[in-house]
């Protein structure tokens, strides 16, 4: 008995299928065209704001647009977009898709398959579908490109590294080195992760005059023209004071942050609940069955890479270093506490685990087996989506910066106080009104002795004054969303009715 003629469709699908090239260009519509449908159009936060500003209005290091040590790599990328289209948000969705391209790609190489596999197919999915990936190719930072170029870096690296001396691969070494001088102009931070490797690289390559001068080369295309445009001692200036401040004031490290046990869960929660979207105190029940599901597919994972011998293997262990030394350098240095972007060089490699059960899965062609990996990707989907959805909404800090433009129309002079952060990010969005400092005591003697006017109070500092409010509003948003103020209070006090 002959067997069936495919369906129409069916044969063009396989057609797309089976033509190289093919896969890519659909990733990467599927890449762009959900990032551009998710587009924000708000600043959502302090951070946001300086690249806001650096590719809107000016690049300006010493004005912190951006904050040292000004992201230049990202800077071009997102200006090259934004200058054809006229939208700064428009450019930061198209580089957020493009990095969630590359991201795959990286992860393709470090897995060593195809994207047409079984396995390649999940590992995109996985990606394309991770709610803080998803967010992150919305937001106006350069975290995702840098973790695209990290990851990418140290699949070359380890590419290079993973045979016989003999079998040394220096076009990959040559690839590796060139994208580490890069990261080092996108996101700095993310350092650690390839530092290993590309140490290695160097001392068993037998061209290293000509990986240190690739590397070099790499690094002065985007140190060179930022020194010019900033000036070298100003330069120095500037990165002495913002890097003295992340470690000692503002930057949520260790010494400003030192509760172990709340830097764990920070880090925790920015992987399983924010990056995988599985459960958390109060969130949906939806959440559960992705966490579930997320888990027990990780399991099958990591028993696959157990009995294909892969823990064996020095490529995996090499990967696994770099993840432990990155993530030490993440838990003590860097503020997982309230972002939990910080992790994200970290959830592309934990998301291999997971991609490589649902894969397996898939292949044991039951009925069952295949309606549980449909079941857990449909649920990992609708949370993603929900959150891309809820992103579209106005963070709790912009929402409370849109009623407080809301007051000083209404009633002059107005005064706003709140911590410096905040009146800076007013400030730098034309609010019409005095600033003052709930940290400083000269502007808090000035705010109570005003008596004419309208005073508003951004943050729970209604002790500030005497007298009660005249209102109070209170904005939200979503935390697994932006972990950043998801709660803002504002008070408002009419002197003039007094």
């Amino acid at each position: 008995m002959t067997e069936p003629a495919p369906s129409s469709w069916r044969r063009t699908l396989r057609w797309y299928w089976d033509t190289p090239g093919m896969a890519w260009g659909a990733l990467m519509v599927a890449c762009v065209g959900s990032r551009l449908a998710t587009t924000i159009t708000y600043i959502e936060d302090p951070d946001s704001l300086r690249f806001a500003l650096s590719v809107a209005d000016e690049y300006d290091i010493a004005a912190l647009q951006p904050h040292f040590p000004g992201y230049p790599v990202f800077w071009a990328a997102a200006e090259l977009f934004y200058v054809p289209t006229g939208s700064f948000s428009t450019g930061f969705s198209i580089v957020g898709g493009l990095a969630t391209v590359g991201l795959v790609w990286a992860l393709l190489r470090l897995r060593g398959v195809g994207l047409r596999s079984v396995e390649g197919g999940a590992i995109a999915g996985a990606v394309v579908l991770s709610p803080l990936l998803w967010l992150m190719g919305n937001r106006y930072m350069p975290d995702l490109l840098g973790t695209a170029c990290a990851l990418a870096a140290l699949a070359l690296l380890v590419r290079a590294l993973s045979g016989r001396r003999a079998a040394f691969d220096e076009t990959a070494a040559l690839g590796g080195v060139v994208l580490a001088g890069l990261l080092a102009g996108l996101r700095l931070s993310y350092m650690p992760l390839v530092i290993v490797p590309a140490l290695v690289v160097l001392w068993r390559s037998q061209n290293r005059v000509r990986l240190v001068a690739a590397g070099s080369v790499s690094v002065a295309v985007w140190l060179v023209p930022m020194i010019l445009d900033t000036g070298f001692w100003t330069l120095i200036d500037v990165a002495w004071g913002q890097t003295t401040g992340h470690f000692t004031d503002f930057g949520g490290t260790v010494q400003t942050e030192p509760d172990l046990s709340r830097r764990l869960a920070g880090m925790v929660q920015g992987l399983c609940a924010d990056g995988l979207g599985a459960w958390w105190p109060g969130r949906h029940p939806l959440t559960v069955v992705v966490g579930a599901g997320v888990l027990g597919l990780g399991g099958l994972g990591a028993w696959r890479l157990s009995r294909d011998g892969g823990w064996r293997q020095r490529r995996v262990w090499l990967v696994g270093l770099c993840a432990l030394l990155y993530g030490l350098w993440v838990f003590f240095f860097q503020n997982v506490v309230h972002k939990s972007r910080h992790v994200l060089p970290l959830l592309p490699l934990l998301l291999l685990l997971p991609a490589a059960g649902a894969a397996m899965l898939w292949r044991w062609r039951s009925w069952a087996s295949r309606t549980s990996v449909v079941g857990v990707a449909g649920a990992y989907a609708a949370v993603a989506l929900v959150l891309a959805v809820q992103h579209l909404s106005p963070s709790a800090i912009a929402q409370a910066k849109q009623f407080v433009v809301a007051q000083t129309d209404r009633a002059a002079p107005t005064r706003v106080a709140s911590v410096p952060l905040v009146n800076t990010y007013l400030r730098a969005q034309q609010v019409d009104a005095r600033f003052l400092s709930i940290e400083d005591s000269t502007d808090v003697r000035q705010l109570r002795r005003a008596d004419t006017g309208r005073t508003v109070v951004v943050g729970t500092y209604a002790s500030l004054l005497k007298a009660s409010p005249d209102s109070v509003r209170r904005f939200y948003h979503n935390p697994h969303v932006n972990r950043m103020w998801p709660k803002v209070t504002v008070y408002v006090y009419d002197h003039e009715r007094r």
